[in-house]
C-alpha cells in the first residue's frame, strides 16, 4: 500500500516510512526546511553583523554546524544510499551541487569585471576563478567567490565518507570517540603550526570532515533514532563531551576557538530547533510548499548573499531598511535561481518496477523534488492500461513503450 505524507505530520515514524520510498520526497518535509531556511538566515545575520556589528551577530557562524548535522541527518535516513547505489548516490549528490556552485561562481566571476568585489579591491583573476571551480581555494591559497563556497568541497568529503559512516555502530562511546579522533588530528595541525593559531582554526573549521568528525557523527545518530525519546541520548552526551572539551580553552587558550567550535555549534542548533517547533503550528498545509520552496533555495541564498555584503556595509553601514532589503532581494534571487535551474533540469523518469504475481508498472516521475509519480498500470510492451495520477499520456489506449521512450527523450530499460 502507498503511504503519502500528509501536511502537518513531523514524525519520526513518518519520516522513517518516507525514507523507504525513493519516489517520495522526504528529505523536504518541513521541520528540515526550516531548519535549513533558520540557519542560512543566522549565517546571513553573521556576515552581514561582521561590519554592521548587529547584537550576538558571532553566534550566526556556528549555524554552520546545522547544516553538516542535516547533511548526515538526510543522507542516513532517506537517500538511496541504503540501498548499497554507492556510485548512483555519489553521482547524484554532486548533480544535485556542483551545478548551482558553479554558476554562481562564473556569474561572481564575470560581475568581478565591472565592480570589483571589497576584499579584493580587484577582479578576479582567471586562476582565482580556476580553483573556485576545482573547488581547491582554500587548499592553495587563492579565495573563494564568496565567503561561504569552503562548505561546498567540505559537504563533498562527506558524502565521500559516508560508506564508513554508514557501518559505524550505535554505541554510547561513539561520539566520544568521535571527538577523541577529530581532536588528536586538530592537535596536529596546530603543533604543525606554532604561532598561527588563527589559520589553524581555519584549517579545522573548513578543510575536512575528519575535523568535525563529532557533527558528523551527531547526524548519523539522529537519523537511527526511532523516535523522539531515542534522540535525546546521543544529543546529551554530545553537549556533555562538547562542554569537556571546551574546558580545555582554559589550559589552551591559543586553540580556544576550535576547542568552543563543538559547544557553540551544538547550541546554536538547539536553539534553532526549538524555533522551528514553534514556528510549525503556524504553517499550514497551503503554507507548506512554500517552506519547501524556500528550503531548496537556503543552498543559493548561502552562496549568493555574501557578495554583496562588502557594498552594502560601504554604502548603508548599520541602516537597517536596506539590510532587510538586500535580506529580501537574495532570497527572491535564490528562489528566482531554483526554480530556473528546476525547468532546466526537469526531465521525466520512467521506471519500470513489477512485483510477483502482478503486472508490471511504469512509474514517470519528474525528476525535482516534490512532483508527485505518475503510476501508470498494465503491459509493459505493446499497452498500457491505466495510470493513477496526472501526466501527458491518455488515461488509456494503445501507448507502445518505445512511443513514450520517444516522446520523453530517455533510454527505456527494464
Amino acid at each position: 500500500m502507498e503511504r503519502r505524507m500528509k501536511h502537518g505530520d513531523h514524525s519520526l515514524a513518518q519520516f522513517a516510512r518516507l525514507g523507504a520510498d525513493p519516489m517520495q520526497s522526504a528529505a523536504r518535509a518541513t521541520p528540515i526546511d526550516l531548519l535549513r531556511i533558520l540557519a542560512a538566515c543566522a549565517i546571513f545575520y553573521f556576515h552581514s553583523g561582521q561590519t554592521a556589528r548587529w547584537p550576538l551577530f558571532q553566534w550566526g557562524e556556528f549555524a554552520v554546524a546545522t547544516f553538516i548535522y542535516l547533511t548526515t541527518f538526510c543522507t542516513m535516513r532517506y537517500s538511496k544510499f541504503a540501498a548499497g547505489q554507492t556510485r548512483a548516490f555519489w553521482w547524484s549528490r554532486f548533480k544535485a551541487i556542483y551545478p548551482t556552485f558553479a554558476i554562481i561562481s562564473t556569474i561572481i566571476f564575470a560581475v568581478s569585471y565591472f565592480y570589483a568585489p571589497p576584499k579584493t579591491g580587484c577582479r578576479y583573476a582567471f586562476r582565482d576563478f580556476a580553483a573556485n571551480l576545482l573547488m581547491l581555494s582554500q587548499y592553495v591559497g587563492r579565495p573563494w567567490m564568496t565567503k561561504s563556497m569552503w562548505f561546498i568541497p567540505f559537504v563533498l568529503q562527506i558524502y565521500l565518507v559516508m560508506p564508513l559512516l554508514m557501518r559505524i555502530p550505535v554505541r554510547l562511546y561513539t561520539i566520544p570517540a568521535a571527538f577523541l579522533v577529530s581532536g588528536t588530528a586538530c592537535a596536529a595541525v596546530y603543533a604543525m603550526q606554532p604561532g598561527l593559531s588563527d589559520h589553524s582554526y581555519g584549517i579545522c573549521r573548513n578543510w575536512s570532515p575528519i575535523f568535525r568528525a563529532p557533527e558528523l557523527l551527531l547526524g548519523c545518530l539522529l537519523a537511527r533514532a526511532r523516535s523522539k525519546g531515542d534522540a535525546v541520548a546521543p544529543v546529551a552526551v554530545y553537549v556533555v563531551c562538547s562542554g569537556l572539551v571546551a574546558t580545555l580553552a582554559i589550559l589552551y587558550p591559543q586553540a580556544s576557538l576550535t576547542l568552543l567550535l563543538p559547544l557553540r555549534g551544538v547550541l546554536v542548533f538547539l536553539v534553532l530547533a526549538a524555533a522551528a517547533v514553534a514556528l510549525l503550528p503556524f504553517i499550514k498545509s497551503e503554507g507548506s510548499g512554500v517552506i519547501a520552496l524556500l528550503g531548496r533555495a537556503a543552498f543559493p541564498f548561502i552562496l549568493l548573499h555574501a557578495p554583496g555584503i562588502g557594498f552594502m556595509s560601504d554604502r548603508f553601514g548599520r541602516s537597517l531598511l536596506p539590510w532587510i532589503l538586500y535580506f529580501v532581494l537574495c532570497w527572491t534571487g535564490a528562489v528566482t535561481f531554483v526554480l530556473a535551474l528546476e525547468k532546466i533540469q526537469r526531465r521525466p523518469k520512467i521506471i519500470v518496477s513489477a512485483e510477483p504475481g502482478r503486472c508490471p508498472s511504469l512509474i514517470m516521475a519528474a525528476s525535482h523534488p516534490g512532483s508527485p509519480p505518475t503510476v501508470f498500470r498494465g503491459q509493459v510492451r505493446g499497452q498500457v492500461l491505466s495510470h493513477s495520477s496526472g501526466g501527458d499520456l491518455p488515461k488509456s489506449g494503445n501507448v507502445s513503450r518505445a512511443k513514450i521512450a520517444r516522446s520523453h527523450q530517455i533510454n527505456y530499460s527494464g
